[in-house]
């Protein structure tokens, strides 16, 4: 499946819905679906039943057990042939059930309770970035806050003082369940899927952090973490490891790679973070390929206000966020 988390055109501002994505294009409301499925077979308790099965994130779908995940399969199946035969179908209470992709306002497809993300994980980008030697002991990993997590069409604002804002698009996995120590070997049994993510650095405050012996704002100002534009499960994706990922800033091609790449792997990583205790729709990024603005050594490659940034990955999809100025005086000197 590949879930969003959406809201319809002329809905309350916090109003999400979890949908299925058909076909490319269209996205199907998986909790009216699912209620109309189950009024169908006779349930008199359709709607309520629905509204319990099917949140309206997928960390939540997670957090609800294989019961949920079972639901959301069937309502996927479901609406996949009412499209076919009934492209205006409607819900139980007369809400359309398909909208074109183009015309809701997506939200990331997760609310995790944290975000891990892996440094230094591709060669390429080590290199371009730094002089010091390879391999390292242990992943290179960090917690971004959850307030960084952006959806794939949000406005990205450059914070003010920021002059040095940089891109990172990565594979990000989410966990399935709730589990700790979890060996190389068992790795997958906890992955539960795939989104893409971008790892948005403001590199001279981060540099300033790090100059004082910190590590906060750098990776974690406000969106920082777009997320999206879909959650696709494991069951869609051949191979984790091998998967391209592509970087556009204003339609021009900047980071050009493939996970294939990585030096930690997938099952590497989780056995690593995995000794803290991980949550149902926890997001772990991998780390990005060479092509970053500032390991080309040119000052104009840096994001701007006014910049399109688009972060593609092979097999889930591509996020598209408009850098914006910071609209907030700031509380902080950076000079």
């Amino acid at each position: 499946m590949k879930l969003v988390s959406y809201r319809a055109q002329g809905e309350r501002p916090k109003a999400r819905r979890l949908g299925v994505i058909l076909d490319g294009d269209t996205v199907a409301d998986a909790r009216a679906g699912y209620a109309r499925l189950l009024d169908g077979q006779g349930d008199l308790q359709a709607e309520e039943v629905a509204r319990l099965r099917i949140p309206a994130e997928a960390a939540a779908l997670l957090a609800a057990g294989p019961a949920a995940m079972a639901a959301a399969g069937a309502a996927a199946d479901y609406l996949h042939d009412l499209h076919g035969a009934e492209p205006d179908a409607r819900g139980m209470d007369d809400e359309k059930l398909f909208l074109g992709l183009a015309d809701v306002h997506l939200f990331a497809p997760l609310a995790p309770s944290k975000v891990i993300a892996a440094g230094r994980n591709y060669k390429s980008h080590h290199e371009e970035m730094s002089a010091s030697p390879m391999p390292f002991a242990l992943p290179t990993t960090w917690l971004k806050g959850a307030s960084s997590i952006a959806g794939p069409r949000d406005d990205i604002v450059r914070p003010t003082g920021c002059e040095k804002m940089d891109y990172e698009t990565e594979m990000a996995f989410v966990i399935s369940r709730r589990c700790k120590n979890v060996p190389a070997d068992q790795a997958f049994d906890v992955v539960a899927g795939y989104v893409v993510a971008n790892d948005i650095t403001a590199r001279d405050i981060g540099r300033k952090e790090r100059d004082e012996g910190n590590r906060l704002l750098g990776k974690s100002f406000d969106g920082f973490c777009p997320l999206g534009p879909c959650f696709v499960t494991a069951d869609e994706i051949d191979d984790p490891n091998n998967m391209a990922i592509r970087t556009r800033v204003n339609g021009a091609l900047r980071q050009d790679g493939n996970t294939q790449q990585m030096i930690w792997k997938i099952p590497d990583i989780v056995a690593y973070v995995s000794q803290m205790e991980l949550l149902p729709g926890d997001v772990i990024l991998t780390g990005t390929p060479a092509g970053v603005a500032s390991g080309s050594g040119d000052a104009a490659k840096q994001l701007k206000p006014g910049d399109v940034l688009e972060s593609e990955i092979e097999g889930i999809g591509c996020m598209t966020n408009r850098i914006v100025d910071d609209p907030l005086a700031p509380s902080w000197n950076w000079k």
